[in-house]
């Protein structure tokens, strides 16, 4: 008779899967946390300038630990290709589609949620009052990073491999709750969200058997909050060409730079 604890090789994708995952984010969230990686950042650099460098760490961070690391192991330790993972473009009329929806819902949404004291407390995470084109640029490039490990590991490795594993079900169970848990410091809200928002994305995910429905619309679901929170912020503002957009959008005058 086989014991409880005998290995099956069948096993051998979900077990590798869900631990380089759970070591990958882990590490990302206590470098991400860090106060000492802060206080590194903010001693050399202006205070601006740190909080730029110090998020675009933060982004660079969680690709490399939630992806590109993780994504290595499960590669090269398993038969899945990054292909079957979700990294193509299968069916890519259908993720438009998707991408289409729920982007207008995200974007409309957002610009009046974005007014939530706790979302003003948090985003954007770049504390900088003055947003330039650059600072924008390097702002949406820094989430575009991020998310490719962020999506790659939730609804590529994690998600996948446990539907090809379990089924969709126990694969979405597993998902909801480990996207909920790693929310939980965010607060109560966004926790919340990730339920109906994580089941969207999982059946997108294994409807069109890519990532491309999940990256795309959390990318606009950041960028649109950023965006939308710098213009609900009194002290922050869009500063373009020398004049301040959000003064002008809200009806006062020009601010030179």
């Amino acid at each position: 008779m086989a014991s409880f604890y005998e290995f099956n090789a069948k096993d051998t994708a979900s077990v590798v899967a869900i631990l380089a995952v759970s070591i990958g984010y882990s590490i990302y969230w206590f470098l991400s946390i860090s106060a000492k990686v802060k206080k590194w950042f903010f001693l050399r650099f202006t205070e601006d300038r740190a909080w730029i460098t110090y998020v675009l760490f933060q982004k660079i961070a969680g690709l490399l630990f939630m992806g590109v690391l993780p994504g290595i192991v499960v590669v090269t330790n398993t038969t899945y290709s990054f292909s079957d993972l979700g990294v193509n473009l299968f069916h890519l009329n259908e993720s438009l589609l998707y991408i289409a929806i729920i982007g207008v819902l995200i974007v409309t949404l957002n610009f009046f949620a974005s007014k939530n004291q706790n979302n003003l407390n948090m985003y954007p995470q770049m504390r900088i009052a003055s947003w330039t084109k650059r600072r924008i640029a390097i702002n949406s490039l820094s989430w575009a990073i991020y998310f490719v490990g962020y999506e790659f590991m939730y609804r590529g490795l994690l998600l996948m491999i446990c539907y090809h594993s379990f089924g969709f079900w126990p694969a979405l169970a597993i998902n909801l709750s480990f996207y909920a848990t790693t929310h939980i410091a965010k607060g109560l809200t966004e926790t919340i969200a990730t339920f109906p928002y994580g089941f969207i994305l999982c059946f997108a995910t294994i409807s069109t058997g890519s990532i491309l429905v999940a990256y795309t619309t959390h990318l606009i679901l950041a960028l649109s909050n950023d965006f939308s929170s710098v213009f609900h912020q009194p002290q922050m503002n869009f500063n373009m060409r020398g004049s301040t957009l959000a003064q002008k959008m809200k009806g006062g005058g020009s601010e030179s730079e």
